[in-house]
């Protein structure tokens, strides 16, 4: 597992300004002999990764003698080259040592931090190799070999070759990033030496201050004309191979710009290159490609250099549906529009086509700006708006995107490349000659001056999140002991409500909420009123930082039976409640607004139309309701669905039509409406809502359309997800519940999962999910999370996107 137990250096914000790009066509690599030997026995590597494709076995450093019998890798090997592998091979290249992750490392949208260890002085063989990620020690192994002899002399530090990039014989060449690279010779240190815990819980980096040793370097990147340059003092140089200026890249760990997401894409035919900044296309249906970064609010600009005409589109669409309505490879339809520079037309949401105006040529320049907040976007080329468009002055848009929803910038390339600049290379892959130009925050590097106020999609240029997740939502595990009265804390606040599942017994979901009080259950798989807590076994008292648990029957206690393991998941609100009148009905509503969760408690009127106050500043998303004085199922509302749907999270079943549930009517910024249905609002009925909405870098409320195989559906978030709830639409099947902590050591996929409509325990088959720096990625063609057809989720977030480490 990753052992968090890390103790993070002091310092301040350190910005790194570059990074290295490493495009595996090209065989580039940087190389070494060092002219003396170091410590051969003790050293540290450490660097900041963004990954390109995965495609290869990839090399970040590695040393070896003529053969490949003898040697040290760091590098990406293994099952589509997913797992970080750390390995010494001796003599006759049999592997004596060994780390190799458990974990699949995929995601392309942020950044890795990796440290890998050598100190062969060790007593203990197991401490002599150690593998870092993110700020924490790689216990889980899929590999794990320790026949290192204790004192022996290997090939790093040798007079041998060194290679960054790839390996000495020439293979496993590496695809994306590099940034930040140190190695200390001499030295086994910790990744504190680098790093640190920030704000929001994520791994960043901080200046190395030690010495170096004889070989030692540091690689900052900062010299375009010398990219091997050593920043330290000892000027052990590096030799650039298959590289150029313009590899030299503004792309880096402390300021995470756009790419090509090759994870999420539609169509069959083509790759990406250069860093994923390259679409290389192929024959119809050629891939269409959304970016990485996906702001909901701001101005925000790009630009696109077309090798050929033939058949490339570029678009502004809604994340959620784009992939949904590419067809016959074209990208168009409902809440889209885009341009299709070969065939001469511009697509407008439901017009499927009007005749552009401009002519365009191979090594044209194509430009697009969008404003999120308006939906309005506009296309140009070479420096002209077409349709006499203004951006800056916010005029002649090409047209402006309907719906609502997060937009993407999505291009697709047929038979020919496009090569993408985000802010980061404006000689697009040394196609055409840099220009520099900035955008008005003072970052990027545009080949045309961006219009006033439109921005590069960075993380710098993202809002600062207005809310630190860990501070309104968290998951926390431990095994019973029996003990009556026991607390369970480490929550990291004072929960209002607190659902508990045992993961390796068949008992019930506990639902508990400070407004109802702390001894009143109610259980997600089942139709049963409130029970009150006469028996054990259940959440007597809400404390600091956590809840006390009473313990039950042996063997089917559902929350502190001894040795059996249980998980909770535990929101903020604000405390036992006050009145709400804001609707016809009087509510009693603990809120928290600035986290969009509310818990609602109201007495029935039995009469279509009545209003409730929720207490939020926004319009509910996702809403559960629960008769509490009587049987009757939970009904849930969800905003993907028409207000005349409900949906039961007690049972299997698919969404139905009622309007005696929700009335037909959309919730507002201060109230949702209730039919006459007992389950909802019977005369005299108690009942208990818990209301939802999305807020940006904490939470999502949305919907998505499954592909039905492995490499399923990318959801984007916003944010690396710490919950997710899931449940297909219109289908009978189970509601699908995975978090970050009870496999969260193992890193991806995640595969543990509850189903909150049955007592079953946890299992691990067929539904794998990578959870990702910006969203999350079915991985199994599971119908429960991939079926083709209509899934609705809630989310809640570990980390917001712009302060997310890839996972």
């Amino acid at each position: 597992m990753l052992n968090h137990g890390i103790v993070p250096a002091s310092g301040g914000d350190y910005e790194i300004s570059n990074s290295l790009r490493f495009n595996d066509d090209d065989s580039a690599y940087l190389s070494r002999t060092p002219s003396s030997a170091g410590n051969r026995k003790t050293w540290t590597w450490s660097g900041w990764v963004k990954r390109g494709n995965f495609n290869s076995y990839q090399t970040l450093f590695s040393a070896s003698a003529a053969s490949n019998t003898n040697y040290c890798t760091v590098a990406f090997n293994g099952d589509n080259q997913d797992y970080l592998d750390f390995q010494v091979a001796d003599g006759d290249g049999t592997v004596k040592g060994r780390k190799r992750t458990s974990a699949k490392l995929r995601d392309p949208s942020a950044w890795y931090h990796i440290v890998a260890i050598l100190d062969t002085t060790q007593a203990t063989d197991s401490n002599r190799m150690k593998l870092y990620l993110n700020g924490s020690l790689v216990t889980d192994l899929s590999s794990d070999i320790n026949n290192l002899v204790q004192n022996q002399d290997y090939f790093v530090n040798n007079t041998i070759d060194h290679r960054i990039g790839m390996n000495p014989w020439g293979s496993w060449k590496n695809d994306g990033y590099l940034a930040e690279v140190n190695f200390v010779d001499g030295q086994a240190l910790t990744p504190a030496d680098f790093g640190e815990t920030g704000d929001y819980g994520e791994w960043k980096p901080t200046k190395y201050t030690g010495t170096y040793g004889t070989n030692g370097f540091y690689l900052d990147f900062s010299d375009s004309g010398s990219l091997g340059t050593d920043a330290s003092s000892n000027s052990n140089n590096w030799t650039p191979n298959n590289l150029s200026a313009t590899d030299q890249m503004l792309d880096s760990p402390t300021n995470n710009l756009a790419t090509l997401n090759l994870l999420d894409k539609a169509g069959s035919n083509g790759s990406l290159a250069e860093g994923n900044l390259a679409d290389i296309g192929g024959g119809n249906p050629a891939n269409a490609y959304a970016t990485t970064v996906l702001p909901s609010s701001g101005k925000w600009y790009a630009e696109f250099r077309i090798s050929s005409h033939n058949y490339c589109q570029f678009a502004v669409a809604n994340q959620d549906t784009f992939k949904n309505t590419y067809a016959s490879g074209q990208v168009y339809g409902s809440g889209t529009v885009s341009w299709d520079t070969g065939a001469g037309v511009y697509y407008k949401n439901s017009t499927s086509s009007t005749a552009d105006t401009v002519s365009v040529t191979a090594n044209d320049i194509i430009q697009i700006a969008y404003d999120a907040d308006t939906r309005d976007v506009w296309f140009g080329l070479n420096n002209t708006w077409t349709e006499s468009g203004n951006p800056a002055s916010g005029t002649n848009e090409i047209a402006t995107v309907s719906g609502d929803g997060v937009l993407t910038i999505v291009v697709r390339a047929e038979s020919a490349t496009i090569n993408a600049n985000f802010g980061q290379d404006s000689s697009f892959a040394s196609t055409l000659t840099a220009q520099g130009n900035q955008d008005s925050n003072g970052i990027g590097d545009f080949y045309y001056t961006p219009p006033t106020d439109f921005l590069a999609l960075c993380t710098q240029n993202l809002p600062e999140p207005t809310v630190i997740p860990s501070e309104h939502f968290n998951t926390v595990l431990w095994s019973g002991n029996s003990t009556d009265g026991r607390d369970i804390t480490g929550v990291g606040f004072d929960p209002d409500f607190v659902w508990i599942k045992s993961r390796n017994l068949t008992t019930s979901h506990l639902l508990n909420d400070t407004v109802r009080g702390a001894n009143k259950s109610l259980f997600s798989e089942t139709t049963n009123a409130e029970t009150p807590n006469n028996g054990g076994g259940y959440l007597d008292a809400f404390v600091t930082d956590g809840f006390s648990v009473t313990s039950g029957s042996s063997g089917d206690d559902a929350v502190n039976d001894n040795g059996d393991t249980y998980a909770a998941w535990n929101w903020k609100a604000n405390g036992s409640g006050v009145s709400n009148t804001d609707g016809s009905i009087t509510s009693t509503v603990s809120a928290n607004q600035d986290a969009g969760f509310s818990i609602v408690s109201y007495t029935g009127n039995g009469t279509s139309g009545a209003t409730v106050g929720h207490g939020l500043s926004s319009k509910p998303e996702m809403i559960l309701v629960k008769r509490r004085d009587a049987v009757g199922g939970w009904r849930a509302f969800h905003d993907a669905n028409a207000a005349n749907y409900y949906m039961v999270l007690d049972t299997t079943a698919a969404r139905a039509s009622s309007s005696s549930i929700f009335n037909n009517t959309e919730p507002t910024n201060s109230v949702f409406t209730v039919g006459s249905g007992g389950s909802v609002n019977s005369s005299g009925g108690t009942y208990i809502a818990y209301c939802f909405h999305s807020v940006d870098g904490y939470s999502k409320v949305g919907s998505y359309t499954g592909n039905g195989n492995a490499d399923g559906t990318f959801v984007y978030t916003g944010f690396r997800p710490a919950y997710v709830l899931i449940k297909e639409a219109d289908n009978s099947n189970d509601w699908h519940l995975i978090d970050n902590k009870r496999e969260a050591e193992l890193g991806n996929p995640v595969q543990a999962w509850l189903r909150p409509n049955t007592t079953n325990i946890e299992a691990s088959s067929d539904n794998d999910i990578d959870l990702l720096s910006n969203g999350f990625k079915a991985r199994t063609s599971s119908n429960r999370t991939n079926r083709a057809a209509t899934l609705i989720y809630i989310a809640f977030a570990e980390t917001p996107f712009s302060k997310s480490n890839a996972r």
